[in-house]
């Protein structure tokens, strides 16, 4: 029988050349394909859910926000506690164990959408239990990456991570609504646990010798204190600060985009209705991809320099978008598509390289409650989007997206000139052959 490499071996002696190198490492495809799994079910529940909201609620959209709210809820109640939790414990374990609960708990729904059983309130409490897993799921899958790959082959691990959510939205929508439009929702759930499946037979396949050691485990003062520690660590080091602070604003007024802007200039602006939304999301979705095989191939560097001109020109390309409409038909269109794929580029791309900043600026004990502080950034775009609508109410649309874009650009441009620390921050390269 030959002899087989440990893991820690096959990272050591992995081929750094190429796109998909890591994917050429058996335990880092394994994650890779259960994230695929796992995000093909959960993009296919974003449209699923709502559309089942309309449904039992005779098209409140009231009750929509509310289930997206409460879903959000617990990468806030907790996102930082999952993070400690993921430096105590095993991170394979805690992933599998994830992904089971999801499976039965999408299983028992599914049930309840078959038998007739399902009722509002339900749908609003698997959908705070469903955030809830996640929070636990996202900061152990993204530090159980940089044990897997040798630090070379981070930001390509990432990036490739990042692409399939990419080809996941775009599938797992027109998935989820094709199959909601022929066999109604029961059906399209059905499909969703499917996927779930996939994804916890090829999660619980990682085969990690070298698992992470316990943490100082000590109940719940002792959790506090590991929290309260992480938070010093991330505070004190400049890179982790900077990325913190710059996500706060890519997120809070770089991605209300997706759930305020888009929709209301589809609709008001342009008078594109539904089909055109769906054109100018999936163009945002076809550039994040190419941003995402962009970073894996050329795995840049200097991230502290490339963070804020990143942000900057997601704000920028925002700005543009805003006044694209005001062009007469048909150039406004053709000139709001090519501005959709830039801002995909910039998402993705400062998606990838921040968890890379992250990840390598933090010592394997630290990482699940750096990277967790990070979920709770993410968690401002529902602030960020709630502001919006507000702004769109007082000053219109365009003027709304407009500032929203110029913030991101003046703090892109402040950390860039100011942060002179952050600015000279970069990352391990791939090993040369």
């Amino acid at each position: 029988m030959a002899e087989t490499a440990s893991p820690p071996e096959e990272a050591e002696r992995a081929d750094h050349r190429g796109t998909f190198a890591s994917l050429r490492l058996r335990n880092y495809r394994l994650l890779w394909l259960g994230q695929t799994f796992h995000a093909a079910a959960l993009w296919m529940e974003h449209v699923a859910r709502p559309w089942l909201v309309l449904l039992l609620t005779g098209d409140d959209p009231v009750h929509v926000g509310g289930v997206i709210a409460v879903q959000m809820l617990p990468q806030l109640l907790f996102g930082p506690w999952a993070g400690v939790i993921a430096d105590w414990f095993d991170r394979r374990t805690i992933l599998v164990r994830t992904k089971r609960l999801a499976l039965v708990m999408n299983c028992a729904f599914a049930f309840l959408l078959l038998g007739g059983f399902i009722t509002l309130w339900q749908v609003y409490v698997f959908a705070f239990l469903r955030g809830a897993l996640m929070a636990f799921d996202q900061p152990a899958r993204q530090t159980l990456i940089a044990t897997l790959v040798p630090s070379g082959l981070l930001t390509n691990a990432i990036a490739l991570m990042s692409s399939t959510q990419n080809v996941m939205r775009i599938l797992g929508v027109s998935i989820a609504g094709a199959l909601i439009a022929v066999v109604g929702v029961p059906g399209a759930w059905l499909a969703i646990v499917a996927f779930l499946v996939g994804a916890v037979v090829a999660t619980q396949r990682i085969d990690l010798l070298d698992g992470t050691p316990p943490g100082n485990q000590g109940g719940l003062r002792g959790m506090g204190r590991d929290l309260m520690a992480g938070a010093r660590f991330a505070i004190r080091r400049p890179e982790i600060r900077g990325v913190l602070l710059l996500s706060f604003v890519f997120f809070t007024f770089g991605m209300a985009y997706m759930q305020v802007f888009l929709p209301l200039f589809a609709r008001f602006q342009f008078g594109i209705g539904a089909p055109g939304l769906s054109v100018l999301s999936a163009t945002a979705a076809a550039g994040a991809l190419l941003g995402a095989l962009v970073v894996a191939t050329r795995r840049p560097r200097r991230l502290g320099a490339i963070l804020p001109v990143v942000c900057a020109g997601l704000g920028l390309a925002l700005v543009f978008f805003a006044a694209s409409w005001s062009f007469p038909r048909p150039w406004d269109l053709a000139f709001a598509l090519p501005l959709m794929m830039v801002v995909g580029v910039t998402q993705t791309t400062y998606f990838s390289l921040s968890m890379s900043a992250l990840l390598a600026a933090s010592p394997d004990e630290m990482r699940g409650r750096v990277i967790s502080l990070l979920s709770l950034d993410r968690a401002t775009t529902a602030l960020g989007s709630s502001v919006a609508g507000f702004t769109v109410a007082a000053l219109g649309v365009q003027w709304a997206q407009t500032i929203y874009g110029t913030v991101c650009v003046v703090a892109g441009l402040m950390v860039l000139v100011f942060a002179t620390r952050f600015r000279e921050f970069k990352v391990a390269g791939p090993r040369r052959e």
